[in-house]
């Protein structure tokens, strides 16, 4: 009898120690970051080529005799930061003109890009030079492209983002004869996919 009231009272003991004791769990913290250094994309693009202005000795030139035109890409980018992109590019762009015939343009360029990030939503804005070889009817040129540029990406899931981008071409043809020259200045509206890994 007296071995089940020492156990009695030793099981209550152990209960109210039990029940006075704190419980603490423990703390962790998980910091989700939504672009790591090292992560990569593809992207392709497509859209709208917007001939503006053409840039000459003489002044700006409004009349390009050139029609609204499509524009594509494809690009990988890989970043060097968490918000910081590099990459590069290769494209097309075609412009009707006022006579049917084709102008064609093929870009490619090395691309460095800062990315805003806000929750899902992904602002890059970019800076691209390179060359461009360009071609209408029976004459060629290649030369030097400039193309800032910024877009918006919604973060579908992990792996995919879609969105669209809006980009200023700065497309100079310098000759010898300084009077031929021209700076062709084209805007670009397109949409875009990216695919991340």
């Amino acid at each position: 009898m007296k071995r089940s009231i020492i156990l009695l009272v030793l099981l209550a003991l152990a209960g109210t120690a039990t029940l006075g004791a704190q419980t603490t769990t423990p703390s962790t913290s998980l910091d989700y970051d939504p672009i790591r250094k090292g992560d990569q994309f593809i992207h392709v693009d497509l859209g709208l080529s917007v001939p503006l202005f053409y840039l000459t000795p003489d002044g700006i030139t409004a009349d390009t005799n050139l029609d609204l035109g499509g524009a594509g890409r494809i690009g990988y980018s890989r970043f060097i930061t968490s918000r910081m992109s590099l990459g590069g590019f290769f494209g097309f762009s075609f412009n009707q003109t006022l006579g049917e015939n084709t102008y064609l343009a093929l870009p490619m360029a090395i691309r460095a890009s800062y990315e805003f990030v806000f929750n899902r939503i992904h602002v890059p804005v970019s800076f691209s030079a390179g060359g461009m070889y360009q071609t209408y009817r029976t004459r060629n040129y290649f030369g030097f492209m400039l193309k800032p540029e910024i877009g918006g990406y919604y973060r579908y899931s992990p792996d995919w983002s879609f969105g669209a981008n809006l980009s200023w071409d700065f497309v100079p043809q310098w000759y010898d004869t300084s009077s031929d020259n021209r700076v062709g200045n084209f805007f670009d509206v397109m949409v875009g996919l990216r695919y991340h890994f």
